[in-house]
């Protein structure tokens, strides 16, 4: 071989070698290296669901290594301070996937359900399935794949199947340990004596310098900062709190201390990103291995996120992962549940990605500043510009989505923000984008009636239904085109949005059945971060508005479905919490239900139920029309339809009441 021969085929090599090595021309912004599969075999001990037959479960391990400085990770905070090897920075998440064992029998639809906190909520919502088993069965009969990947940098890796965790790298600086200021609330919820608070990030020191322990009746009430002689630490996780006198169950203790170690959080949202890009090519792995959907083939790729996994799905939309390093979007579909206004506190040195603001807990967290909504708007109170659909519309990759509340997201997460502006002017939302509200349901549909702290039984209005239906409504319009229903969501312009007063609301008074209406919501103001404790600014305030109610107190606007169109009892999105335990405050994500009387009583202005349906055939009747009446508008599905007519067929509450 002739020297100019060897020089240029060592120039070949080197170029080749920049092309693979991080930060070389048109190198990846990351790679899997290894999917490991841990395990594979049937599921549901094979049970057969119509034609999308039986289904496998497969468990995996996804080794991942990522480029600190490509363009496509430059968002991802401390990603450049992470161990890095051969210019690599490597992590570990879990895969769960659910999959047709007979891929001819495949809908070619992969659904990423978002993990909550390790968990798998999609099942629960739209299966309405318990623990291990598959409910309805409505996604496996769909022919859905379905899969879990670890987002999380404080749920740990488990490779068991059950829940998706992370093994994400601890940022450094030059080799040394980063410190920073952390900040955890608790309430207690209990009259004892004594008690302890589990910190996210290790304590700098274990000295109490610094560090301060601070307790108030509700969020905005003056803390009392406790004496050092009130808390210890007992490692340098955890500190232990002998509890003031004057304070009930429901106080707010505060502990502001220096953290060292924070976890590189914000992988996650390269996680699912990455490992979602790699599914749905088809491609084999860095070592060579087949990957599990490649006989599959899918051609719609959507996300799920119920609640938690919801604020964090609009987050790493509004940060640009939704576009695909190598092309194109990540996802098709993107259906954000349960999140109202809020985005997420991951991609942060010391990130909380399991926390989020309510009225009393948490009030101040971070997540939850403009942008609110998915349209690109100058935000008149802070002056900003911005949207959730920002950076996907600059490069065509923004999803078709559907926003998807209840009731309890107008209180507590400030929902009416996602089609207002904070001033009392609406938003019109992208062509691309839906919003509905479930209308008089709480955060999570309560599976049986309980009380604890709350004042009145919670809320079991279902949700199910309308999340069935709209996922079938965004296959469609992901995969065709086909236009799905308008929006149902409450509006300024049509009075359906309205301050939470309860003369502006509507709500019907009934103090004389011992139920009282909130004295107030979540507010927001302006938030200034950049040191702890947070910095509210009183002067720069938002408007948030709440649905307007019927006679019966339900939400007017939104998805009505029989529950609440044919109700049996006033349903809302909003409880409060008992006394001796902040009475007055928002009971958590909690709503209640008030049920009607059997017969006419004093002091209630709502119509008892002898007056409503005087026979139980009549009651069915009422039911049967307001579910066909959803259905032929496109809200709810026939077997929908049926369950809520044999439902209503059998309910002991209607019918001919005897005084």
């Amino acid at each position: 071989m002739t020297c100019l021969r060897r020089l240029s085929c060592l120039l070949a090599l080197t170029m080749l070698a920049s092309c693979a090595a991080p930060g070389g021309t048109g190198s990846p912004a990351a790679q899997i290296e290894r999917l490991e599969i841990v395990s594979r075999g049937p599921a549901f001990d094979g049970k057969v669901f119509d034609d999308a037959g039986a289904y496998e479960k497969i468990v995996a391990v996804a080794h991942m290594r990522i480029d600190p400085h490509h363009p496509a990770n430059r968002a991802i905070v401390d990603l450049d301070k992470a161990p890095a090897s051969g210019g690599w920075v490597r992590y570990r998440t879990d895969v769960i996937l659910l999959r047709p064992r007979d891929a001819a029998s495949a809908s070619r639809v992969l659904l990423l359900d978002i993990p909550n906190r390790g968990g798998k909520l999609a099942l629960q919502m739209v299966n309405e399935a318990g623990a291990g088993d598959t409910g309805n069965g409505f996604l496996m009969r769909r022919g859905h794949t379905l899969a879990w990947i670890g987002w999380q940098g404080d749920i740990g890796l488990s490779a068991n199947g059950e829940s998706a965790g992370t093994a994400f790298p601890t940022a450094r600086a030059d080799g040394q340990p980063i410190t920073g200021q952390s900040v955890e609330e608790k309430v207690f919820d209990d009259i004892k004596p004594t008690g302890a608070i589990d910190l996210a990030y290790r304590a700098a020191s274990t000295g109490q310098a610094g560090a301060v322990l601070s307790v108030r009746a509700h969020a905005t009430a003056a803390p009392l900062i406790l004496p050092a002689s009130a808390w210890s630490y007992a490692s340098p996780t955890r500190i232990d709190i002998t509890r003031p006198r004057g304070f009930d169950a429901g106080a707010i203790y505060q502990f502001q201390y220096e953290a060292v170690d924070p976890v590189v959080m914000g992988l996650g949202m390269a996680a699912l990103r990455d490992v979602t890009s790699h599914l749905k090519s088809g491609l084999a792995d860095g070592a060579g291995q087949p990957n599990p959907l490649a006989d599959i083939k899918p051609d719609v790729t959507l996300a799920l996120g119920v609640s938690q996994p919801g604020r964090f799905l609009r987050d790493l939309i509004w940060q640009g992962f939704n576009a695909d390093p190598r092309g194109g979007r990540v996802f098709d579909g993107a259906m954000p549940l349960l999140a109202g206004s809020r985005k997420s506190f991951v991609n942060r040195r010391f990130g909380r990605p399991e926390r989020y603001s309510t009225q009393h807990l948490n009030h101040w967290s971070y997540g939850d500043q403009f942008p609110f909504s998915y349209a690109v708007t100058t935000d008149p109170v802070s002056g900003a510009t911005d949207g959730i659909f920002a950076r996907c519309q600059a490069n065509d990759s923004c999803p078709k989505l559907m926003h998807v509340d209840s009731s309890t997201e107008f209180w507590q997460g400030r929902a009416s923000l996602v089609a207002t502006d904070g001033a009392g002017k609406d938003i019109a939302l992208p062509a691309g984008v839906r919003a509905y509200l479930m209308a008089s349901t709480q955060h999570m549909a309560a599976s049986r009636a309980t009380v604890g702290i709350c004042k009145w039984t919670n809320n079991t209005a279902q949700q199910g239904p309308a999340v069935r239906v709209l996922l079938d409504r965004l296959v469609a319009w992901a995969r065709n085109g086909k236009e799905p229903p308008a929006s149902r969501f409450p509006r300024i312009g049509n009075a359906m949005l309205v301050p939470p007063q309860r003369d502006a609301v509507g709500f019907p008074d009934l103090r004389a059945l011992g139920v009282s209406y909130p004295e107030g919501l979540n507010e927001l103001t302006v938030v200034d971060y950049a040191s702890l404790p947070p910095k509210p600014a009183a002067d720069k305030r938002y408007q948030v508005l709440v649905p307007m109610a019927d006679v019966d107190g339900h939400d007017i606007a939104g998805i009505r479905l029989p529950d609440v169109e044919v109700p049996l009892a006033t349903y809302t999105g909003w409880n409060l919490r008992r006394g001796g335990f902040a009475e007055g405050q928002l009971c958590g994500l909690n709503g209640l239900s008030v049920p009607f009387a059997a017969l006419p009583r004093a002091g209630d202005p709502r119509r008892a139920l002898s007056q409503r349906y005087p026979t139980r055939l009549e009651y069915a009747k009422a039911v049967a029309l307001a579910a066909r009446a959803l259905r032929d508008e496109g809200l709810l599905l026939d077997e929908d339809v049926t369950r809520f007519i044999e439902r209503a067929k059998v309910e002991q509450r209607a019918g001919p009441q005897v005084p």
